[in-house]
């Protein structure tokens, strides 16, 4: 078992006041970076954030429109995505099906730590690239993201999620005869890893809203070539159009014309539809049935 701790809030004041972002301006509450990080250190990344992203916001344009909505939009994907599979989790331990266990709980992680990259500034866009990382890139650079709040909470996020990478490569190589062992991760660290994720991808969603609400000058169009991106699925064997993730962000151009915090993005068919692709094909209910609307706030307060 994993057992470096990682609810790095144990050394915060008990009394220490909820909600401390205050210079956001944002009615979300942030309870887990508020117990995590300092509010200096909150305060120091939330500069470095205001003035990264004014660079962008002034020199605004139909291409950078429509990077941003498509990252948001795979942002929220990806907490969605890791929502899923965190109910699965915790559907399958109840059914003993504990074999999916490691999988399952890497790429909730994953899925989390790519959200903070798509709403980062400093991740460049580089041609689509953005979205087809490498893992082992992928980690680091988010690694590096929670580095600029915290060093050593940087290298803890880092250090595990390889643990949760390196624990499930050994049922795809080698695959132990004693099926799981004590070093598997925890579902309850794991979900709170993925909160502190989650919440650190709305910050940065929600300061370049704010950039965008002060810099804003005229409405832009989508360039529908850059959205194609986040909704064209396949490669050699197969490629697809996901007509859902078309009528989404088309629905999201219409209604923001810009990008606004990923959680004001989200709205409730987005969120009644993404779950309800996984929901069982009739209405029969039963226990025995994996039914992902017992749990969708199992990290993340979508509406």
């Amino acid at each position: 078992m994993y057992n470096k701790p990682m609810d790095a809030g144990s050394d915060i004041k008990p009394n220490r006041e909820k909600n401390m972002i205050n210079k956001i301006k944002d009615y979300f509450e942030y309870e887990n970076m508020d117990s995590v990080f300092s509010q200096k250190e909150i305060d120091k990344s939330f500069e470095s954030l205001s003035i990264k992203f004014s660079k962008l916001t002034k020199n605004w344009s139909k291409e950078l429109n429509s990077q941003w909505v498509l990252r948001d939009y795979l942002a929220v994907k990806m907490i969605l995505s890791s929502s899923i599979l965190l109910s699965s989790v915790e559907f399958a331990n109840e059914k003993n099906l504990r074999i999916v266990e490691p999988y399952l709980i890497y790429y909730s992680l994953l899925n989390c730590t790519r959200a903070i990259i798509y709403t980062s500034p400093f991740s460049e866009w580089n041609s689509g690239e953005l979205f087809t990382m490498t893992h082992k890139k992928t980690i680091n650079i988010v690694g590096d993201i929670i580095s600029k709040y915290n060093k050593t909470k940087g290298t803890d996020v880092k250090d595990f999620i390889n643990w949760a990478r390196e624990y499930r490569e050994i049922f795809s190589y080698k695959f132990p005869a004693n099926g799981l062992t004590k070093h598997h991760l925890s579902l309850d660290e794991t979900i709170r890893t993925c909160k502190l994720l989650c919440e650190i991808a709305q910050f940065q969603s929600k300061i370049l809203e704010n950039s965008l609400t002060k810099n804003f000058k005229k409405e832009y169009d989508l360039n529908s070539d850059i959205l194609k991106i986040g909704y064209s699925y396949g490669g050699e064997c197969f490629q697809f159009i996901d007509d859902e993730d078309g009528y989404r962000l088309d629905y999201i151009f219409r209604k923001q014309r810009r990008p606004f915090s990923l959680h004001i993005t989200m709205t409730e068919g987005m969120i009644e539809d993404f779950f309800g692709a996984w929901c069982p094909k009739d209405d029969f209910k039963s226990s025995e049935i994996y039914n992902p609307d017992t749990d969708w706030n199992i990290i993340f307060p979508v509406p």
